[in-house]
């Protein structure tokens, strides 16, 4: 007779325990233990317990490959979900099974769980295991499918509510209270004051600061003292919420014809445009993809969009400085600068500042974070079993993705929601946006140091999110290779995983639409092109979200720095700019409250965060990966380190250097300690 020692974890979290009755069988090599009924009785399955039983066998097991555990409620009306962590078998002879579970068991049939040695299809030689690959697959692909998000649009989860997503991806009980308690009270103190339902201009611009002023934070105040000074519209390029559109300008656009006479005096006396062109001094931002959209409506007015261009100068002091907005694509169209009247420029940067907002909102951060982490969570669960290695690096940046994108298309992208009634672009501009973008999206410019080097953005000082960036895709990248290392032995090992490639192409064909035009892969050959991709996947799903998404209520919580819609064309002549024809055109009361508490809910604390490179679920059991894990957080914590002594060093420049406080402030966004493993708001 054959004596197994079983310990079980009920998870630490809300509602985790049962009163049901667990059955747990375990399957070997040899056979298969009786039926088990554990004792579920108090405190057997509370939050956070860990219980040992021991399951006696009249013949031997062999080794233990299969757990299997089945819940029974006692009542039909007494039906409850548990919540398991994992199970620990041992043997007599002192041999230890791990089986991670980490997911919510219901009464809906038994769950086999696998040994949680992480194992490639080629590594499994047992049949019974083979097949256990392929039931687990096809039942998660019954459970998560695709659907059309629309023509040319990555394809999305097929649910239409958060109620009917899977347990196992929905909110933490934690997390989903404090969401919905955020939304609600700001919904009701909108509505008290009175700015929800107000349709007219704001008298007076110092009264933006009554929206949410209560929740008003260092850079929010920052960025209202200095959002009129061209130096920090400059520094938002390189490290506000969209720090991806600048480029290196060799060549002045033809449709953009700057001279040398309209900014000789922005430049002065001691050079010339075409000189600065040269020595790399001169950039540029062009919205043209932003030309012939459909505008939406607000309040029933139709709204007003541009594809400004905008050349910016690297100043000797080392600042980027406005030189020149044109606010369309063709000419005759004026051109604006520094030296115009003060509210012609102000206006013609805040075109920018509202162009910037459409681009930053759908495609840094809706497209190319919130939907591509989708595509990467929805191929990583209908693709890779659970003891695949890639499951388990993954699965964690994975986290309350579909639950927060299945928000973002009830509540933000979708007719009558937030991004059709309170942005220029209304539902049907956003999806022509990303249709547009769908065209010419490309794998290098999903990969930092690819986008950086092809943007010319290499040597250019005070690009934090550049610096801060390229140290966590370095360290990412030094997890990622030496964890394939341990599973891929050689190139071979990549082609034969039939797993991995049906992931990456699921990937290829619904993330990207099978355009290989866009460089994204159908299929790996080498190892070295899984891990490039595995880094990208992983940078995507933590620091790029960081980056386009903590600091919107920090820089958008004064409107006028990041309008959503403009609602008046934007001007032919210049010398006709006012305050009144400025408040004229920015957004009204209720459109400003609305995005601003959306801002808000986007970046207000929702509870249940894990920082990126935390992994509390013990996917991997095996010594090496737990030691590369370890490894990768101390890298992160190093990095953290260096971020925090960076943004001390420029707060106390701020306070000495008056004339430069607009750019000396801290950056954030991408330490470590702030970034989340994966896109969950």
């Amino acid at each position: 007779m054959d004596a197994y020692n079983v310990r079980v974890a009920t998870g630490n979290v809300c509602n985790a325990g049962t009163l049901s009755s667990i059955a747990l069988t375990l399957v070997g090599t040899e056979g298969e233990s009786p039926k088990t009924i554990l004792d579920a009785r108090s405190p057997s399955f509370c939050p956070g317990m860990e219980t040992e039983y021991e399951i006696t066998c009249e013949c031997h097991l062999g080794e233990i490959v299969l757990l299997r555990l089945r819940k029974e409620a006692p009542r039909e009306d007494k039906s409850d979900s548990w919540y398991c962590d994992f199970v620990v078998v041992t043997s007599a002879e002192g041999v230890t099974y791990n089986f991670p579970c980490y997911q919510w068991i219901e009464d809906s049939g038994p769950l086999e769980l696998r040994e949680g040695t992480a194992k490639t299809p080629a590594m499994d030689s047992l049949l019974r295991l083979q097949r256990h690959r392929k039931e687990e697959l096809q039942q998660r692909q019954d459970i998560y499918r695709w659907k059309e998000f629309a023509p040319g649009v990555p394809y999305r989860l097929d649910v239409d509510s958060f109620e009917e997503l899977e347990t196992n991806v929905k909110f933490s009980w934690i997390k989903a209270a404090i969401f919905q308690q955020n939304a609600e009270r700001k919904a009701v103190e909108l509505k008290l004051k009175g700015f929800s339902d107000r349709q007219e201009s704001w008298e007076n611009l110092e009264d933006i600061k009554k929206v949410f002023w209560f929740n008003k934070t260092e850079m929010s105040e920052h960025v209202t003292e200095y959002w009129k000074r061209d130096e920090f519209f400059g520094y938002q390029f390189l490290n506000g919420l969209n720090p991806t559109v600048i480029r290196l300008c060799t060549q002045v656009p033809a449709n953009f014809p700057v001279t040398q006479e309209m900014v000789a005096g922005s430049l002065g006396d001691s050079t010339t445009l075409q000189e600065e062109l040269n020595k790399q001094r001169i950039f540029l931002v062009d919205y043209h993809i932003l030309e012939g959209l459909s505008p939406g409506l607000n309040n029933g007015r139709l709204q007003h969009i541009a594809a400004p261009l905008c050349l910016l100068h690297l100043s000797s002091e080392g600042h980027l400085m406005p030189l020149a907005i044109q606010l369309s694509q063709s000419s005759p169209s004026p051109i604006f600068l520094p030296s115009d009247p003060e509210w012609d420029w102000i206006l013609a940067k805040t075109w920018v500042r509202n162009s910037d907002f459409h681009i930053h909102q759908v495609l840094t951060h809706l497209l190319r974070t919130h939907l591509l982490a989708e595509v990467f969570t929805m191929a990583t669960l209908r693709q890779l079993p659970m003891c695949h290695p890639l499951y388990k690096l993954l699965i964690p940046h994975t986290r309350f993705t579909l639950h927060i994108n299945t928000l973002a298309r009830t509540l933000l992208a979708a007719k009558g929601g937030v991004f059709d009634k309170a942005t220029g672009t209304g539902f049907d501009g956003l999806v022509q946006l990303l249709q547009k973008e769908m065209t010419s999206i490309t794998y290098s410019s999903l990969c930092l140091p690819e986008d950086i080097k092809a943007r010319g953005m290499s040597s250019l000082p005070n690009y934090h999110y550049r610096d801060d960036g390229l140290k966590i895709w370095a360290a990412i990248e030094s997890f990622v290779s030496p964890m394939l290392d341990l599973y891929y032995k050689a190139d071979y090992s990549v082609q034969e995983d039939h797993e991995l490639q049906g992931w990456i192409y699921e990937i290829f064909q619904k993330g990207f639409l099978a355009r290989t035009s866009s460089g994204i892969p159908s299929s790996f050959s080498t190892v070295e092109e899984v891990k490039k991709f595995l880094t990208m996947v992983i940078y995507t799903c933590s620091a790029q979200h960081a980056a386009v998404n903590s600091g919107q209520f920090d820089l958008g919580a004064w409107m006028p720095n990041f309008p959503s819609s403009m609602r008046e064309p934007p001007p032919k002549t210049k010398g006709r700019a006012s305050l009144k024809s400025y408040k004229e055109t920015i957004p009204e009361i209720n459109t400003t409250a609305t995005i601003l508490s959306t801002l808000w809910l986007l970046s207000a604390p929702t509870g249940d965060m894990i920082p990126l490179g935390q992994y509390p679920h013990r996917h991997f059991t095996e010594r090496d990966p737990i030691n590369l894990i370890a490894a990768f957080q101390a890298h992160l914590h190093k990095v953290s380190e260096e971020i925090k002594k960076r943004n001390k060093s420029l707060a106390e420049k701020g306070r000495l250097i008056k004339q430069d406080a607009s750019l000396l402030v801290a950056y954030k966004y991408l330490d470590p300690a702030e970034i989340e493993n994966s896109v969950s708001i």
